[in-house]
């Protein structure tokens, strides 16, 4: 288990030590940019680039820490002045398209979702899937039924704890962990019930077994948009895809 986990940190620990000690002790060099990359675990990434460096520099240096092979399915993300989420055009200078730093922050997100997880040919990229959704769901852009709801986390615990331990995983301990929103005694306790029947299952393939529960979620892969109605000059939320769903 221990290896398992080692594994899937990737660089990007090791990597994010480093940069920090370099940026605190060093003084600030005029002809580089910081850039923090907030990952989908909740940790943080802290790149230098050259001040004029294209995006996708920070791209291959993101990808590379977390030793992510299949890239397409990722993005950057960065929010501006007005609170509006836009997407980082590789191709494009960073400090032109990101407005607030340094340090310039920006949240790796899946850009485009696989309408067949089964598909997906590693194994991290259906860890950052998996990670993806259970913040979709947490945040409430990804809503979903009750028992769909305790069967998705039943396969968070199993992914996170293993097998179920009579002695260790109580409700009362299952309630530190946060599943949605609005979470109940409830819901925990037909967690726990469910999270008993999945004996067996390594993290791997609860994660996969999670995603396939997931991608039936009416909104899987819809991105929620406020948009302008220009004849009414009002604010209305509109889905729009997740800039794509791909089937592969």
């Amino acid at each position: 288990m221990l290896r398992f986990l080692s594994k899937r940190r990737g660089r990007s620990s090791s990597a994010s030590k480093s940069q920090r000690s370099t940026a605190t002790s060093a003084k600030p060099n005029k002809q580089q940019i910081q850039c923090k990359v907030v990952l989908l675990d909740g940790t943080d990434l802290t790149i230098d680039l050259p001040k004029k460096a294209l995006a996708n520099e920070l791209y291959e240096q993101v990808f590379y820490s977390l030793d992510l092979i299949e890239k397409d399915y990722f993005g950057l993300q960065f929010m501006d002045v007005n609170h509006v989420k836009h997407w980082v055009d590789p191709t494009k200078q960073i400090k032109k398209q990101v407005k607030i730093g340094p340090p310039y922050t920006l949240h790796l997100k899946v850009k485009f979702y696989s309408s067949e997880p089964n598909n997906l040919r590693e194994e991290l990229t259906r860890y950052q899937f998996f990670l993806q959704l259970k913040q979709d769901i947490l945040t409430s852009r990804l809503e979903c039924p009750y028992q769909v709801t305790v069967e998705l986390s039943a396969y968070v615990l199993q992914s996170e704890l293993g097998d179920y331990d009579p002695e260790l995983h109580t409700p009362a301990f299952v309630s530190e962990f946060r599943f949605v929103p609005n979470q109940t005694e409830e819901l925990e306790v037909d967690v726990v019930e469910t999270f008993k029947t999945l004996k067996g299952q390594t993290p791997a393939q609860a994660e996969l077994n999670y995603l396939n529960k997931a991608k039936w979620l009416e909104m899987y892969g819809v991105d929620m948009h406020t948009v302008l109605v220009s004849n009414k000059s009002l604010q209305v939320s509109h889905p729009f895809p997740h800039s794509a769903v791909l089937s592969r």
